[in-house]
């Protein structure tokens, strides 16, 4: 047993795992960004969460406590007053349509 715990077989499938468990979890939780129109958002929830609509797609907007963010209504309002402005907008997480995840947004801001 303490061989196969030394071979490079077993080094191998817990690499393997490593990369399946981590690349996934990282793809979510790391923010990214897109500069893009914002279409239509208003200070309405749906679901818990207010929506803001993009030219590159819909996201949400939302308090995620995971990650000490508790300013969903700030960045909402932002949202409204850069509608139809061209912004950038940090996001994390996946869109998923057939189980309605949508990315969450970070912050908003105005490209100049």
């Amino acid at each position: 047993m303490i061989n196969f715990l030394k071979s490079a077989k077993f080094k191998g499938i817990v690499a393997t795992v490593l990369v399946l468990v981590l690349v996934p979890l990282y793809s979510y939780f790391i923010s990214d960004t897109v500069v893009t129109t914002i279409t239509d958002a208003q200070m309405t929830m749906v679901d818990g969460k207010f929506m803001i609509a993009t030219e590159y797609r819909p996201l949400a907007n939302y308090d995620a406590k995971y990650r000490f963010k508790f300013d969903s209504g700030n960045i909402q309002n932002e949202a409204i007053r850069l509608k139809g402005k061209r912004v950038k907008i940090w996001k994390y997480g996946w869109r998923i349509p057939i189980l309605s995840m949508y990315e969450n947004v970070v912050r908003i801001e105005e490209v100049k």
